[in-house]
C-alpha cells in the first residue's frame, strides 16, 4: 500500500496532519479576520468621536454616520468571511479554500484601489495587502489542494 506524502495522526485511517501551507493559510485567515473585526469594533466604539470629527470637516451628521456605516461594512463582511474560511479550512472543508481566496482577492483589490485613490501607502494598508496575497498563495498551493482532497477521501 503506497504511503501518503502527509504525516498522519496515530493509526491507520486517521486524518492527515495539515501541511505547512494549510497551517499558514489558517493563521493568515485568522489574523486578517481579527484585524478587520478589530477595526470595525474600534470604529463603532469610537463612532461618536469620529462622527464629530467628520462633521467638523464639513459633512452633515447624517452624512458622517452614513460614511462610517459604509466604511465599516466591507471590513465587517470580509472579517466574517475570513473567520468562517479559517474555521472551514481547519475543518477540512474544500469550500473554505475558495471563500478564502475570494476574500483575499477582494481585499487586495480594495486596498490597491484605496492606495491609488488616496495617493499613498500606509503601514496598515501595506500589511493588509501582504497578508491577503500571502493567504491567497497559501490557499492556492498544491499541498493545500492535495490535503483537502486526501482529507475528504477524494
Amino acid at each position: 500500500m503506497p504511503s501518503s506524502p502527509f504525516p498522519t495522526d496515530a493509526g491507520e485511517g486517521a486524518t492527515p496532519q495539515p501541511p505547512p501551507s494549510v497551517r499558514v493559510a489558517v493563521a493568515l485567515l485568522g489574523t486578517l479576520a481579527a484585524l478587520l473585526l478589530l477595526y470595525v469594533a474600534i470604529t463603532w466604539l469610537g463612532r461618536d468621536g469620529l462622527t464629530e470629527a467628520l462633521t467638523e470637516s464639513g459633512l452633515s451628521r447624517a452624512e458622517a454616520e452614513q460614511f462610517l456605516l459604509v466604511n465599516s461594512t466591507a471590513p465587517l463582511v470580509l472579517g466574517l468571511l475570513y473567520a468562517v474560511s479559517a474555521w472551514g479550512l481547519s475543518s477540512h472543508r474544500s469550500w473554505a479554500r475558495w471563500t478564502g481566496v475570494a476574500g483575499s482577492v477582494v481585499l487586495a483589490l480594495l486596498v490597491i484601489s484605496t492606495m491609488l485613490t488616496a495617493g499613498g501607502v500606509t503601514v496598515i494598508s501595506l500589511l493588509l495587502l501582504v497578508l491577503s496575497v500571502a493567504a491567497a498563495a497559501s490557499l492556492l498551493a498544491g499541498t493545500t489542494r492535495d490535503w483537502l482532497a486526501a482529507a475528504s477521501g477524494g
